[in-house]
């Protein structure tokens, strides 16, 4: 993570405020991708019998990033989620929890 991921008590109010405002409205859209993932991995699993493991992993990190949101705007995290810090990872063993 870069220094820039950070918010820190130099950051002033209003910019903290206009990041919120910007990570709520790509947090909205993101509900909608999620949305697709779920209908797209139903029509997969209809047709093959499982789940496609690309649309898992990736349906998990999209997850994890919109918790990451979600600590942010709640400011139980000072750390700006993507494009200021890295995607989230996704370890094996949770996506098949």
């Amino acid at each position: 993570m870069s220094e820039n991921s950070r918010d820190t008590d130099d950051t002033p109010v209003i910019l903290t405020g206009v990041y919120m405002m910007i990570y709520y409205v790509i947090y909205l859209l993101l509900g909608y991708l999620l949305f697709g993932i779920g209908v797209a991995q139903l029509l997969v699993k209809l047709l093959s019998g499982e789940p496609q493991g690309d649309l898992q992993r990736f349906g998990a990190a999209l997850s994890r990033y919109m918790a990451q949101i979600v600590d942010y705007i709640a400011m139980r995290s000072p750390v700006r989620p993507f494009p200021f810090s890295d995607w989230p990872r996704v370890e094996e063993q949770e996506e098949n929890s």
